[in-house]
């Protein structure tokens, strides 16, 4: 082969390897955060929610969710949506063409106000939305519940305070290892202990929070039954914290009960303020 054909030749397949390489790597995108304020919007406006597969968005609002729905055409769906409370989870099952816009309907309920709101997705080269938060009307015009009175931590209980001190061996607790299992969603759960007193029950287990994750903290404790579903009238769980626990950092949680509900089978779910992640914790009977 005459060396000037070679030499095309040989350029010719490092381009179509660079070219195949550059087709392999994934898209790297910046997730970001941010807030929406629907009544500071332009009249007829439709927000954008920038979305990508593989990276699941969560969007929680200041209302009570009772409806979302991506409106496509064809057969299969393109965006999958998961609804808690007030919030839902939606991910992109493909990427969404340049230009291409599907529209998601949202309907909220906060008091005696119905409110029905469309989100345009749409997919971005440079950024895709990890959480946001919508606000129907700004929060300077509601009353917000202090720091202390958002934080879990409960001062009276005692079994918390006996953790949070270090003094284990208070009078009339027994300490055991857990029967049972805490698994981690979106964070690591270690195995747990359990303290035992006259006056309740306690379940303790550390929860290490990924780096790059926002702090986690959780927000309630909620009693499941054996199909997943909450169960209520079997006594009441609390879930005490320190405070959050930050990216790459580990931290306690107290989960107690008093009462007839102390004795019952264990099978709770401590979930963040979102319901996004948290802990399952299940007793071994």
């Amino acid at each position: 082969m005459p060396p000037l054909l070679h030499r095309a030749t040989v350029t010719a397949l490092l381009s179509c390897a660079a070219v195949a390489q550059a087709q392999q790597q994934p898209m790297v995108r910046m997730r970001r955060e941010q807030q929406l304020v629907l009544a500071q919007m332009p009249a007829g406006g439709e927000p954008e929610l920038r979305v990508a597969p593989g990276v699941p968005t969560v969007v929680r609002f200041d209302a009570e969710l009772v409806h979302a729905e991506v409106k496509q055409e064809g057969a299969g769906s393109s965006v999958s949506v998961d609804v808690a409370g007030h919030s839902f989870l939606i991910e992109a099952q493909r990427e969404l063409e340049s230009g291409e816009r599907l529209p998601l309907e949202v309907v909220l309920v906060q008091g005696q106000t119905r409110t029905r709101l469309v989100f345009q997705l749409v997919s971005h080269p440079g950024a895709v939305d990890a959480r946001v938060d919508v606000e129907l009307r700004p929060r300077s015009g509601r009353s917000e519940p202090g720091l202390e009175a958002a934080s879990p931590r409960r001062e009276g209980s005692p079994f918390s305070r006996m953790v949070f001190s270090g003094v284990m061996g208070e009078s009339g607790v027994t300490a055991s290892v857990f029967a049972g299992k805490a698994i981690g969603s979106g964070v690591l759960a270690k195995p747990p202990r359990e303290y035992r007193a006259e006056r309740g029950r306690a379940i303790v287990f550390h929860v290490h929070n990924p780096a790059g994750a926002r702090p986690w903290l959780a927000a309630e404790v909620v009693q499941l039954s054996s199909t997943g579903e909450r169960r209520e009238g079997a006594g009441s769980w609390t879930v005490s914290m320190e405070g959050p626990i930050a990216p790459g950092d580990s931290g306690r949680v107290v989960l107690e009960s008093a009462g007839d509900g102390a004795n019952a089978p264990v099978l709770l779910e401590v979930r963040e303020e979102g319901g996004i992640r948290g802990v399952r914790v299940e007793e071994s009977r």
